[in-house]
């Protein structure tokens, strides 16, 4: 249990906050007990001001915290009744009758403010439901730590939790949802009706007509009508606790709160209905909640990491890569202003200002993001600065739920639909409306949405942070979904963002690019990087004319190879491979711009946002702020085959998904060895209904398909493409790195067979057989995949020292595809379009446009947006390069 590496003594301040309390002390978690002298008890006027409660509570713990000066303190950890975000130390309590004025307020912060000195971070400030403190604080006490135990509290409400070898458990079929048994439904209404202080008040009033203020006058009455509630209380609690009983088979029940000082009047009941080995009567709870919270601290903290990939994380500072080696850190150079790093010069700029508004993306950590600009805002001499979380005016978990169910595609773990509503959607207008009027010497609201405050008097600063870095933190269990008070697990995280979160938190980004004062890189929480909005956005317009690489992001896979660890460097080698490079998915890439060798990165939306004529020229109004074209690297050297697999129709892809557009692909060879090989088509004597049995077979069965009975196999040799239109069956084979060029969609692949292998979890990955037998063209088979899946390379153009070969696409291709190949240089005219490329053969090259130039490396990608009008490309690898280039064709093609 303990927290510290030098095997010290683990102290942590609590307090166990009531409806009209607070008690608090220090406690000795090896020890499970309360260090001598340091408990502290005040009344607490929960119909106060904010700042009256706030002050009551700060005082307490100051005031234990004073009693033991000597005493190095981890943290803090307060149980607290709920409404309330554990989470993020959120108060949400309004409207139940206390604590209405801390509504929205950040509590965590509030503690770290006061006793900052004596903390490490605000992180070392956590929370925990007080039944659940108490619970966890009794099972510790009793040594029930190797027990199934259930815990209850009975007074003023009916409090639960259930302990398994002394970890706190939250889900599971054994239990109820959160393990909250109030809400579970009972006669006619739920627990708590009849599990209850005013279920006692309302029954002896309904009985004699004599009103009562608590269960204390009914034990002391000792007449036939008391033994008679107690009996029938003692069934109604027997009857809400049978059910578990039976599923989460217990051995030990803890009841604590006042109505246990009772009961002696129906423990009989319960001995008798429940047959529990063991039960332990706690009357006072402070004591083990306090412990209970210390007892948390530690499995809470110990249990923290920040972002769970083996992956680097980019650096704010980095030096350029040598030529012809891969860089994964591509920047653009700013030609004004500065890139600054850290919260100090960062509050410095903000420090004149009254109210600042904090957004940002899903993903932010918040917690760090406000704990170290409170250091630096006091280091600046600011002594009083308010922070309330935006979250405190979202509409109720059953609204967003009933906003975004029905996109999430029910049970469906891979697939939903894009989201069509706007983000103020998610929020309570009254309560946005009495944030915009908050007043104070310094307000700051913080949480994705803060812009939506945004007036002449505010000053707005952005947060953002790499999608990729939101998928590690989501990993490691350290993201909230947008308006979600709870964690999920990654799978369904990632497919609620990619369908909602993102979608609305881009449409919030475009409308308020203009007006941003400030624009910070969180991926490095304690060491962001940030630059003023003016600067940022000249940056764009700087781009959107000249050439950029985004920044590539490198994950493993279940069929990934060995090609991407032996050629690119910079990465992290204790990996078991790299099947993707997201080369360009621009949904997902940022883009890096540098000063002064300091490095600031940003969503690549923020780019199109801008200006996405500049970048597509005549394709932005076809395609909007879209980005049509992605180019990215599927690694299969030393590896395995990809899922057997389609790619949905446009009119499914619309109905279904909600996307104008669909995955339409081509794999380009970038390397093969001599027994590459792609899947693709189906053999001339198909039988649809085969397919399908001998599928369904196999996902049923585990056993090994015979994938060529049905689909063609083509050898694969490098700078060979193969198209792969919607409604292609396909799959490339092991031993090839395929660059994939293909149309941005990126997630909608139907998998079909997937050779019997586990993913990279141990659990094997999701099929979708019956999509993709709805979107299947059985018509592309035997000669008819030669003569329209396989490209044509036909020279179109060429020269003393160059040449341009078209290699053909199919006519469901919206973009086309070809290659210069050349010993010196090429010119060439744009013509209001976007070309995207890559270096395929050769060492290095260098981008020249407008005059500035762009050195690439071998399987760079790289962008010339259509403002640049033309560009050259001069070869400086001392032989033949060729370069493959991508584009949207005209409409008429």
């Amino acid at each position: 249990m303990r927290l510290d590496a030098n095997n010290e003594t683990t102290y942590i301040l609590t307090a166990d906050i009531g409806g009209s309390h607070i008690t608090s002390s220090v406690v000795n978690v090896e020890q499970k007990s309360i260090v001598e002298n340091t408990i502290f008890h005040s009344t607490v006027n929960s119909q106060g001001t904010a700042d009256e409660i706030l002050a009551t509570w700060l005082n307490a713990l100051a005031t234990s915290l004073e009693k033991c000066n000597d005493i190095k303190i981890s943290g803090v950890s307060v149980a607290m009744p709920g409404p309330f975000d554990y989470n993020k130390g959120i108060c949400l309590m309004e409207n139940v009758g206390k604590y209405d004025s801390v509504y929205g307020y950040n509590i965590k912060l509030a503690i770290y403010e006061k006793l900052h000195q004596r903390l490490p971070s605000a992180e070392n400030v956590v929370f925990l439901n007080d039944a659940d403190a108490f619970i966890l604080g009794a099972v510790y006490q009793q040594n029930w730590e190797t027990d199934k135990v259930i815990g209850i509290t009975l007074g003023t409400g009916y409090g639960s939790g259930f302990v398994e070898n002394g970890q706190l458990r939250t889900s599971g079929d054994d239990i109820p949802k959160d393990g909250l048994l109030y809400c579970q439904p009972y006669k006619e209404g739920i627990n708590e009706d009849y599990i209850s202080t005013r279920w006692f008040v309302n029954e002896w009033n309904k009985k004699t007509g004599e009103s009562i203020k608590g269960v204390k006058e009914v034990a002391e009455s000792q007449d036939a009508l008391s033994n008679d509630l107690f009996e029938e209380f003692g069934q109604n609690l027997s009857n809400t606790l049978l059910p578990w009983r039976t599923s989460f088979n217990p051995s030990k029940l803890i009841i604590g709160g006042n109505i246990t000082k009772a009961l002696s009047r129906f423990e009989n009941t319960l001995n008798k209905d429940l047959n529990i080995n063991e039960i332990i009567a706690y009357p006072s709870t402070e004591e083990a909640s306090m412990i209970g919270a210390a007892i948390h601290f530690t499995k809470t903290i110990s249990n923290k990491m920040t972002r769970n990939t083996k992956q680097y994380l980019m650096p704010s500072k980095v030096e350029g890569t040598e030529k012809g080696q891969y860089n994964i850190y591509p920047s653009h150079q700013l030609t004004e202003g500065e890139i600054n790093i850290g919260y100090a010069s960062l509050a410095q700029s903000i420090k004149g200002n009254t109210k600042i508004l904090l957004d940002g993306f899903v993903g932010v950590d918040w917690e760090a993001v406000t704990s170290q600009l409170l250091d630096a805002l006091k280091a600046e001499g600011i002594q009083k600065a308010t922070f309330i979380n935006l979250d405190g005016a979202l509409k109720s978990d059953k609204e967003i739920e009933e906003l975004v169910s029905p996109y999430l595609g029910g049970d469906d773990p891979i697939f939903g639909k894009i989201y069509d509503k706007n983000l103020v959607d998610f929020f309570d207008q009254e309560k946005l409306d009495k944030l915009k009027n908050q007043e104070g010497e310094l307000v700051i609201i913080y949480g994705s949405g803060a812009s939506l405050l945004q007036d002449s008097d505010t000053t707005l600063v952005y947060f953002d942070v790499p999608k990729n870095e939101i998928q590690f933190r989501s990993r490691a269990s350290r993201v909230l979904n947008l308006g979600a008070r709870e964690i999920v697990a990654p799978k369904p995280q990632y497919k609620r963002m990619y369908f909602v979160d993102w979608m609305i938190l881009n449409d919030q980004k475009s409308k308020i690019l203009k007006d941003i004062d400030f624009i910070v890189d969180e991926q490095r929480s304690n060491e962001i990087t940030w630059t003023d909005g003016d600067t940022f956005r000249k940056g764009l317009e700087d781009m959107s004319q000249n050439a950029f690489r985004v920044r590539p992001w490198f994950e493993p896979g279940a069929w990934g190879g060995q090609w991407i660890k032996d050629k690119i460097g910079g990465l992290n080698d204790d990996v078991p491979n790299y099947a993707w490079s997201f080369e360009l998915i621009v949904p997902e890439n940022g883009i890096v711009f540098e000063q002064n060798g300091n490095l600031l990165e940003v969503s690549f939306d923020f780019l199109m946002f801008h200006n996405h004529h500049n970048v597509l020229g005549e394709a932005a109004n076809r395609f909007g702020y879209e980005f049509p074209i992605r180019f990215d690297f599927l690694d299969t050297y030393d590896g395995g085959n990809l899922s057997v697999q389609c790619h949905p129709r446009v009119p499914y892809m619309q109905e279904h998904f909600g996307h104008k557009f669909t995955q339409d692909e081509t794999y380009y060879m970038l390397d093969a060895e001599e027994d590459a090989k792609v899947y693709l088509g189906f053999q001339e004597d198909i039988e649809p209904k085969a397919f399908e049995n001998a599928l369904t077979h196999a996902m049923e069965s585990g056993e090994e398909m015979d994938v060529e009975k049905y689909v063609q196999v083509h050898k694969a040799n490098k700078h060979d493409l193969f198209l792969i239109p919607n409604g292609t069956i396909h799959c490339s084979g092991k031993n090839g790195m395929v660059l994939e060029i293909s149309s941005t969609p990126y997630i909608f692949t139907f998998k079909m067979y997937d050779w019997q292998r586990l993913d990279l979890d141990g659990k094997p990955r999701p099929m979708n057989i019956e999509r993709g037998m709805e979107n299947l063209y059985f018509d592309r088979k035997g000669d008819k995949v030669q003569e329209e899946l396989i490209s044509k390379q036909v020279v179109t153009e060429e020269g003393e020292d160059y040449q341009i070969v078209n290699l053909s696409t199919h006519k469901e291709h919206f973009y086309a595809v070809d290659r210069f190949e050349f010993d010196s240089s090429v010119e060439v005219e744009l013509n209001n379009q976007c070309h995207i490329m890559s270096l395929v053969e050769g060492e290095s090259i260098t981008v020249v446009t407008n005059e500035k130039t762009f050195d690439i490396n071998y399987a760079e990608t790289f962008v010339v947006p259509a403002a640049s009008k033309h560009y050259k490309l001069i070869n400086t690898s001392g032989k033949r390069v060729k370069v493959i280039k991508s584009y949207v064709k005209s409409e008429e093609c």
